[in-house]
């Protein structure tokens, strides 16, 4: 077991923009070390919530492109995490956590590559996916077998407010 705390970072895939983006931002910023967006929609122009995102100095703002492949474009977002675990969302999507808690925990995960967390959806209803990817561990993959977190530790809940993006984001997680 180490005793070293694990590095959390929080990786957002904006796709056609978010007007909520400053306040996701700043909601991950409380959980996690830091913050990369992977801006598929070319949104770095000055004024933009993608721009006014790369003045905090925790936030990586990755310009890139989406070709209708959500996995392509997450796995592309994973690429410029520099942290130990990265949790996955969607923009819109809130985040609940205990960061110290979640951290205890995943100093005991040293061989967990990945684990589920509960996603409150307004689509599908309550279910977990694979939303947190170990990726200190060499191989780690939301392929391979999942842990789980506890609710109480991390939750991520999808507003109503975000399902007119959901068409769009679906096939980013796989659902456990």
């Amino acid at each position: 077991m180490s005793s070293r705390r694990p590095s959390i970072a929080a990786c957002l895939v904006l796709h056609d923009g978010s007007p909520s983006l400053g306040a996701d931002v700043r909601a991950l910023v409380r959980v996690a070390d830091e913050v990369v967006v992977y801006d598929t929609g070319d949104h770095l122009r000055p004024g933009s919530a993608a721009f006014d995102a790369t003045l905090h100095p925790a936030v990586t703002v990755v310009s890139g492109f989406w070709a209708d492949d959500s996995e392509r474009a997450q796995h592309a977002a994973l690429a410029h995490v520099g942290a130990d675990w990265a949790l996955c969302v969607l923009a819109g999507e809130k985040v609940t956590s205990d960061p110290e808690e979640l951290r205890r925990l995943l100093v005991e995960a040293t061989d967990v590559p990945a684990m589920s967390v509960r996603v409150d959806d307004v689509v599908r209803g309550t279910h977990r996916a694979a939303r947190l990817l170990h990726t200190a561990l060499p191989g780690a993959s939301f392929e391979s077998e999942l842990a789980e977190v506890p609710s109480r530790l991390l939750s991520v809940c999808q507003p109503v407010a975000t399902t007119g993006l959901v068409p769009r984001q679906r096939g980013v997680f796989d659902v456990v």
